[in-house]
């Protein structure tokens, strides 16, 4: 098993080991511009087709355009890394291991890769893998250093931040388990614990948690005046849509899943774009905006563009200066599509502990360090209840947690699937299921048990993706969290002070629903023991 069919081509294009996000250098533009066709856009290009051919199981062509970006002075260590795989995906295990090599020398630093990906076990028995191993912590632990990572936060112990330390001790066993690369715990503000489990820190693709991130950008924007309110049209920024049902969307709808953007449910032809934005605006809206809840990654990539007009900024540029560096984080990537746009619907990599610091801010109410970063209202507005009237778990790209929640599969979801080919074999194995509450935490290996695994999931989710899955819950919201495939989780609870982010590299080691970490919440939230 090769690591390509870990990993979905928005993670083969994330560029794992790129250098950080710099802060804008210059006074900002009012308009988006075509970015023209410069090294880093051909680069963005390249990396896109070798993630497609590995994708597709053509690893000779994704090696070629590694060593063609080599041989052309793109001697860094994301382009070894690829090329790493593309050589294991061709059977030449040499090969491999000498551009792993070449990825540790100039600076690759993922111990926790090179230990427990399973597509890595043949070179782990060759001479000086171990020394390898060494090296990449040692360029971790350097990272570390000249990157600030979670600079800022005081310690404590469990006891000290009056957690339950059995429950403790259970949680980070269930990580692990779980296939986790990482869990940071906060309580009160300081750092309880980071684990790593045999690696070290690195930044980590947080995937659809990404878009709890860019939803900060347009409070942001709000505070600072730039963009009146979060119910301006999108046509205020992109004239175009200014007519139809194009006109009647506005940014929340954008922020909440209800813009009738015609999407569909995976993101592979987004992928297929050369520019997510443009992708985005040229796509009809086919629901009355404010109509129906439909996850749509499309949707939140068009959030990209919307900050650039409304800040002058590309996405990531803004976010630096006004989240991040208050903060205190520098080792941050964001992903950008082959025109430089940075991706809204996932594409934020970042270390997990200063990922806690975002959420730390949030629990904070918008102050770090007694300087105001951004403002309560737009916390309360993201977080504090639904952001519309079809699933109670949805805030503003922010999802809602409560002590129970489920998850209902219509019949009208499975006839939807039957219509558009589903096999039958298939659907009557989920007829025990259909219309009866299943616990959030475990749908999704329900679901898997009966349709074969995640691949039999995720056809049926595409085939039914008209027809929403039905959220019941019981109670008030406990907190909110991002999310993202993976497991991808920065949680939030202010009634307990507590934040905690478990983040995951897709490396083989456990099934994606065993990855996913479904009892997370749970487990989480029975760290503070009851009064």
């Amino acid at each position: 098993m090769r690591h390509s069919l870990y990993l979905p081509l928005c993670t083969l294009l994330a560029c794992a080991h790129t250098q950080p996000v710099a802060a804008p250098a210059s006074s900002p533009v009012p308009a988006v511009q075509p970015a023209p066709a410069d090294p880093e856009s051909q680069l963005r290009e390249a990396l896109q087709r070798a993630g497609r051919a590995m994708e597709a199981g053509r690893f000779d062509a994704a090696l070629s355009e590694m060593q063609r970006l080599w041989e052309g002075g793109r001697q860094t260590d994301e382009v070894a890394w690829l090329a790493a795989y593309a050589s294991l995906g061709t059977g030449d295990d040499a090969a491999a291991f000498q551009w792993l090599e070449r990825a540790v020398e100039r600076g690759m630093g993922s111990p926790g890769d090179l230990l427990h990906d399973k597509s890595l076990e043949p070179l782990r028995r060759m001479p000086g893998y171990d020394g390898l191993v060494a090296r990449a912590r040692e360029n971790a632990l350097k990272a570390r250093a000249e990157g600030n990572v979670g600079a800022g936060l005081e310690k404590a112990t469990p006891a000290e931040a009056g957690l339950s330390e059995p429950a403790l001790a259970a949680f980070v066993k269930a990580a692990e388990e779980s296939g986790s690369s990482a869990l940071v715990v906060l309580r009160h503000g300081k750092l309880v614990g980071e684990w790593y489990f045999g690696g070290e820190t690195q930044r980590i693709e947080s995937m659809s948690a990404t878009k709890g991130v860019v939803a900060l950008a347009i409070g942001l924007l709000i505070d600072e005046g730039r963009i009146p309110s979060v119910d301006a049209p999108v046509s205020t920024f992109f004239p175009e849509w200014k007519d139809g049902l194009k006109g009647k969307v506005t940014l929340r709808h954008l922020l909440s899943h209800t813009s009738g953007l015609a999407a569909n449910a995976s993101a592979m032809d987004i992928y297929e774009s050369r520019d997510f934005v443009r992708y985005a605006l040229d796509s009809h809206v086919v629901d009355v905006p404010g109509s129906r809840f439909f996850y749509n990654n499309k949707a939140t990539n068009l959030l990209a563009g919307v900050v650039e007009r409304a800040s002058g900024e590309k996405l990531d540029a803004f976010l630096m200066r006004r989240l991040f560096e208050p903060l205190g984080i520098r080792d941050v990537f964001w992903q950008k599509d082959p025109s430089g746009n940075p991706l809204g619907m996932s594409g934020l990599r970042l270390h997990p502990v200063d990922f806690a610091k975002v959420g730390q801010l949030m629990l904070q109410r918008g102050v770090w360090q007694g300087q105001r970063i951004l403002s309560e209202a737009w916390i309360q507005e993201s977080t504090a209840a639904p952001s519309q009237a079809h699933t109670p778990t949805a805030g503003l790209l922010w999802w809602l947690v409560y002590d129970k929640a489920f998850r209902v599969l219509g019949q009208d979801m499975v006839n939807e699937a039957r219509r558009n080919g589903m096999p039958e074999a298939s659907l009557s194995r989920l007829r025990d299921v259909v219309d009866k509450p299943i616990p959030s935490g475990d749908f999704m290996q329900v679901l898997s048990e009966r349709l074969g695994g995640m691949k039999g999931v995720m056809a049926f989710m595409e085939k039914s993706a008209r027809i929403p899955l039905r959220t019941h819950v019981e109670g008030a919201p406990r907190g909110y969290s991002a999310r993202g495939s993976f497991g991808q989780l920065l949680l939030v609870v202010p009634a307990q002070d507590l934040v905690v982010v478990r983040m995951a590299v897709p490396d083989g080691r456990v099934p994606p629903d065993v990855m996913e970490f479904p009892a997370f919440n749970t487990l989480a939230l029975s760290l503070v023991p009851s009064p």
